[in-house]
C-alpha cells in the first residue's frame, strides 16, 4: 500500500515539505539517496530524542513514508494509520497527502507506539495487519 502516485514536480515539492517539517521536530536527516538516472529517492530521519526513525521513499514516482524502531524493520505509514484508527479496508490507497496529515496530526500517538517500551507489541500487531492486508489485496492467494 503504497501512499500514492504523484508527478516529479509534486514529488519534489513534498519532498522539501516532509523535510522541513522533520527537522522543525527534532529530527535529523541521518541518509539521503537519489538515482542519477531515474530519479527515485529515500530520505531517513532519525527522532533525536529516542529510537525512531522515518523514512521517504520515491520508487517509479510512487511516494511512501515508512516508520521503523530499528532502522531495519520498517512499516508504511499507512499501515500505522490503519492500526491507530481500526481501519478495516487495508487495500486503499492512502495519498501521500493523506499520510502526511497523518503524520502531522498523530505523531506523538506514532512515537509512542514505536518507542522501545511498546514496539515489541506494535510490531505484532503491524505483521498481523500485513496478513490481513495480503488476504484482501490477493484474496485467491
Amino acid at each position: 500500500m503504497d501512499c500514492g502516485y504523484t508527478n516529479n514536480n509534486k514529488t519534489m515539492e513534498i519532498r522539501d515539505s516532509v523535510n522541513s517539517f522533520f527537522l522543525s521536530i527534532h529530527f535529523r536527516l541521518l541518509e539521503s539517496a537519489t538515482s542519477e538516472y531515474f530519479g527515485d529517492y529515500y530520505d531517513t530521519y532519525l527522532f533525536i530524542d529516542g529510537n525512531i526513525y522515518f523514512r521517504l521513499v520515491s520508487d517509479r514516482s510512487f511516494l511512501s513514508i515508512d516508520v521503523s524502531n530499528d532502522n531495519f524493520n520498517w512499516y508504511d505509514l499507512a499501515l500505522v494509520k490503519a492500526l491507530l484508527y481500526n481501519e478495516k479496508n487495508l487495500s486503499h490507497i492512502t495519498t501521500i497527502e493523506e499520510c502526511k496529515l497523518f503524520l502531522q496530526s498523530e505523531l506523538g500517538n506514532i512515537i509512542e507506539l514505536f518507542n522501545n517500551k511498546n514496539y515489541l507489541i506494535t510490531k505484532k500487531k503491524l505483521e498481523e495487519l500485513v496478513n490481513e492486508r495480503v488476504k484482501q489485496m490477493f484474496p485467491n492467494l
